[in-house]
């Protein structure tokens, strides 16, 4: 017979075990070595998407007789063979880097090397599969002779091979001021919600419902969870939480009505769900221990 709990047990081994892979820890060499390859298939799927342009995009700036031969293109393979190859990598690294790298910031890790590969790929491949107008601005026949001037669509069609790859860096800088913000509103959020757990009130609560949003990350569902919760004026309230949920290392299950809970909240405003921490029991095991090694109850 023994006087330890194999549950606790199991919980510690598992907190032990994941403790390399939580939010803040270093990336691997392994995770670096998976994204430079992941970017590496986005720029091979950039050369071969410009190859299979090259006959579209001169038959915008070329007279009819300059146009080279409409067969099929020689790296057609590397356009599908690269983006299946790179949509079957991404979900690994992607999720690597946001169990490490924080929610909003980790995904945008796998995100910049595509963004990057795909176009210098681009770039690469205009500059080396698309033919080169004999003069910029003109059309020009087989014999020499100029034939018209470009209007606003050939000059488009030719400079795509520049402002299309800017346009995907463009995205990239403004995805990663999205998530500057959204972090930071994050931070905000956390610190509120340390700030109530410290000197606010905090009661029992009970989930009385789960729903499903049908949205999934990494396999994981997202959930509205409802938990009622009484005040201090023995008023009943309920408070409504968003978090995506997986199964734990015990073997845990999702939520759902009936389960036990733990809820803080700010005496002076009961009513701000957004100040209001919640803890999940039977998912989170012991609460007092998980405050003491500074993980924040779900919120």
């Amino acid at each position: 017979m023994s006087t330890v709990d194999p549950v606790a047990v199991r919980r510690e081994q598992a907190r032990r075990s994941a403790a390399p892979g939580r939010e803040g820890a270093p990336l691997g060499f392994g995770t670096w070595a998976a994204l430079a390859g992941y970017g590496g298939l986005w720029a091979l799927c950039g050369f071969g998407a410009a190859d299979a342009a090259s006959y579209p995009v001169a038959s915008a700036y070329l007279t009819e007789d300059r146009y080279p031969v409409n067969d099929t293109p020689a790296f057609l393979w590397a356009l599908f063979g690269g983006l299946i190859a790179a949509l079957v990598l991404g979900p690994s690294g992607r999720g690597r880097c946001t169990a490490r790298r924080a929610t909003h910031y980790g995904p945008l890790y796998a995100a910049g090397f595509a963004h990057l590969g795909g176009a210098a790929g681009l770039l690469y491949g205009a500059r080396q599969r698309w033919v080169r107008p004999p003069r910029e601005g003109e059309f020009v026949d087989a014999a020499g002779v100029v034939v018209g001037s470009w209007g606003g669509g050939p000059w488009i069609v030719w400079t795509a091979q520049w402002w299309v790859p800017a346009l995907l860096l463009v995205v990239l800088v403004l995805r990663w001021v999205r998530a500057v913000r959204g972090h930071r509103a994050r931070q905000r959020r956390e610190a509120r919600a340390w700030e109530v757990i410290r000197t606010g009130r905090r009661v029992s609560g009970e989930v009385t419902d789960v729903s499903g949003t049908g949205v999934e990350r990494d396999g994981r569902p997202q959930l509205d969870v409802v938990v009622r919760l009484t005040d201090q004026e023995g008023r009943g309230r309920w408070v409504t939480k968003r978090a995506h949920f997986g199964a734990d290392a015990d073997g845990g299950r999702l939520p759902r009505a009936g389960d036990r809970a733990v809820v803080w909240f700010d005496p002076l405003a009961p009513g701000d769900q957004r100040a209001i921490p919640v803890a999940l029991c039977d998912r989170r095991g012991d609460v007092e221990e998980s405050l003491r090694r500074g993980e924040l109850p779900y919120l």
